[in-house]
């Protein structure tokens, strides 16, 4: 494996572990009734999952992006082959957005449920 792939690796490693406590997070901040915005695919806007199905929902898709991109990355590294790191710098960005995403839906989520409350 190249040094590109192992960096990238290692960084969407990293990635995966601040999804997973972004998850943490909302499981501790949110009430019990809080809904949790997710998107379906396309066309499939405005979707709000339970509380609980929700804080699985994105760490498992990043687990997934994770394993697929892996596969891809470590798969398309060959010796000489030209523009092999690609694959694995994707990967990285990838997770980051799923990251960022997840904050956004876990404080939407926060703001919803306080807006309920009063």
């Amino acid at each position: 494996m190249s040094d590109v792939t192992i960096v990238s690796l290692v960084i969407g490693g990293l990635l995966l572990v601040v999804i997973i406590g972004i998850s943490c997070y909302g499981a501790v901040t949110l009430p019990a009734g809080a809904r949790i915005p997710l998107h379906y695919g396309i066309g499939s806007y405005n979707n709000f999952a339970s509380k609980t199905t929700g804080l699985i929902v994105w760490p498992a898709g990043g687990a997934v992006a994770f394993a697929l991109l892996t596969a891809v990355s470590v798969h398309a590294i060959k010796p000489n082959h030209p523009g092999g790191g690609a694959p694995a710098i994707i990967m990285p960005i990838v997770l980051a957005i799923v990251a960022a995403t997840q904050w956004g839906a876990i404080s939407l989520a926060k703001r919803n449920a306080g807006a309920r409350q009063e």
